[in-house]
């Protein structure tokens, strides 16, 4: 490609669906690349398959993209150029396109019927060959098309193929040769008068000024189809590079139905837009200095697709499966998609360092949502602007994987009436050595002045001491007695906001609850 050439890269999602994981990092890594050489990034809908695409799945397509702050220059509501950007509102300049072909013999109208398609279909399937298209009606003659067409007899459009070996260079998966002969001669408008896939991207490349297309490996087929229409059309063909497959923990494609879950659900699970860009990014591709937390604009200025990787690169949100289970089955709430995922992914770490790392009015404000209908927590604490939520966010960020994790630990600096109600919590203070360890850590306590977690830390540490405890058997009755549960925010984090006299008061009543004399 020319030095001097824009570099002009797009995302053309067919709005059937949700946004998935693999569609978003197609989106993200031709945004990128875009934008770190000073480009321009496209969105086109391409909408040419009226039986299934939806306004519902637009919508949703564009608030992923807009979440996840991908966005582009030209396109829908952006405008642009070379609209319009909806596949759809084109028909009449791919009718234009196509009625060149024809009368330029490269392509011709095909009136086979479905029936007839099928039975040749069939008769290669019982020879044992690769059925192609055997052009039945390439060479008719004008006045028998006419014939057909005054009679009103069904047809499609076909390209002409022409015989060939050809070769290009993929940016990604390398050197790779096609023999057309394979290929036949293939539907370029199909008899609705709607435009093929394969086609109408050809076109809208063409016109858009694409210089480079960024996408899937699946889509590596389509490739040589999409070459030869370009050269037909006498559009300069741009460069192909095709993005690793992405495999769940399992080793097998991600399809739609194993663990490729809407990119909002990420959103409402509690993961930042800034961890999952950052995350898409890695899956197959590598920085420069090998670097995986890549904050703020890092990666839009040190990407490129020359550095993608071709082999599959794995998507580890989900656990691995047992046996012969797939990796995520379709989910029906967010609790069990927070149910099936890996608590040891890359994406919970690099969530972790986002958390910790961005500035604390950043996480206040998107943590929003998740506590507006808290009402364990007082109303003047749900505000993000609050200067008390920000210093217990503070706190307990360095714990937090996502966002939705952060109520429950929030609430617990509220608690006024502790109930030791729940069974594991009461079996541990009816441990023989619970009542003693209690009472010794609210006696030292008492003479003391903790103000940090190292000073709760070495209470809890001399209460072991006294009282020959270690481990669980003197950690959990501790816990239970300051918070009426078995398990939550880690205790050297927690006693320091509670402060010394509401941690005291808190013991006192769960003892009371259990028969424990304090001293």
């Amino acid at each position: 490609m020319p030095e001097n050439k824009e570099v002009r890269t797009r995302f053309a999602p067919s709005p059937t669906g949700f946004l998935h994981v693999g569609g978003a990092r197609t989106a993200l890594f031709n945004y990128l690349y875009a934008k770190a050489q000073g480009g321009k990034f496209l969105l086109r809908i391409e909408d040419t398959d009226q039986t299934r695409s939806t306004e519902e799945s637009f919508k949703t397509i564009l608030e992923s993209l807009k979440w996840l702050g991908i966005e582009w220059d030209e396109g829908p509501g952006a405008g642009g150029p070379h609209g319009p950007y909806i596949q759809s509102e084109r028909i009449s300049i791919y009718k234009e396109y196509t009625e060149k072909l024809i009368s330029e013999g490269k392509a011709y109208r095909c009136f086979c019927t479905q029936e007839e398609l099928e039975a040749k279909k069939k008769q290669a399937e019982a020879m044992g060959v690769p059925y192609v298209y055997d052009g039945l009606h390439a060479n008719m003659s004008e006045a028998e098309v006419q014939e057909k067409l005054k009679a009103g007899t069904p047809y499609s459009v076909r390209f002409k193929t022409p015989s060939k070996t050809l070769i290009f260079d993929d940016i990604i998966q390398g050197k790779v040769k096609f023999e057309t002969k394979l290929i036949g001669d293939f539907i370029i408008v199909k008899s609705d008068g709607f435009p093929s896939y394969n086609y109408a991207v050809v076109v809208d490349d063409g016109l858009m000024k694409i210089s480079h297309v960024i996408r899937g490996v699946g889509h590596l087929s389509n490739t040589p189809r999409q070459i030869l229409i370009y050269e037909a059309l006498g559009f300069p063909v741009p460069e192909f590079a095709h993005a690793s497959e992405i495999v769940g923990m399992d080793g097998k494609k991600l399809s739609k139905r194993a663990g490729a879950t809407s990119i909002l659900a990420f959103r409402d699970l509690g993961y930042l837009p800034e961890t999952f860009l950052n995350y898409m990014a890695l899956l197959g591709w590598t920085s420069p200095d090998g670097q995986e937390f890549l904050p703020g604009d890092i990666l839009k200025k040190t990407f490129d697709v020359h550095r993608c990787s071709k082999s599959p690169s794995t998507f580890d949100v989900f656990k691995k499966p047992k046996g012969d289970e797939e990796v995520a089955t379709n989910f029906s709430s967010l609790d069990q998609i927070a149910e099936a995922m890996n608590p040891k992914s890359k994406l919970n770490w690099l969530s972790n360092k986002y958390i910790r790392e961005l500035p604390i009015e950043t996480v206040a404000e998107a943590l929003a949502p998740f506590i507006v209908n808290r009402n364990d927590i007082p109303a003047e604490y749900r505000d993000p602007k609050s200067a008390e939520l920000r210093s217990i966010v503070d706190s307990v960020r360095v714990y937090l994987d996502n966002l939705r994790q952060a109520p429950d630990y929030i609430a617990e600096f509220f608690v006024s009436e502790l109930k030791v109600e729940d069974g594991e919590a009461k079996e541990i203070l009816g441990q023989e050595s619970s009542p003693k360890v209690i009472e010794t850590f609210y006696s030292l306590l008492q003479k003391s002045e903790p103000k940090t977690d190292e000073d709760y830390k070495g209470l809890m540490a001399q209460t072991g001491e006294t009282t020959g405890q270690k481990g669980k058997t003197l950690f959990m009755p501790i816990r239970v007695s300051a918070t009426g549960k078995a398990h939550g925010l880690e205790l050297p984090i927690l006693f320091p906001l509670l402060g010394k006299e509401k941690l005291l008061k808190r013991i006192e009543k769960t003892s009371v609850q259990v028969g424990i004399s304090l001293p």
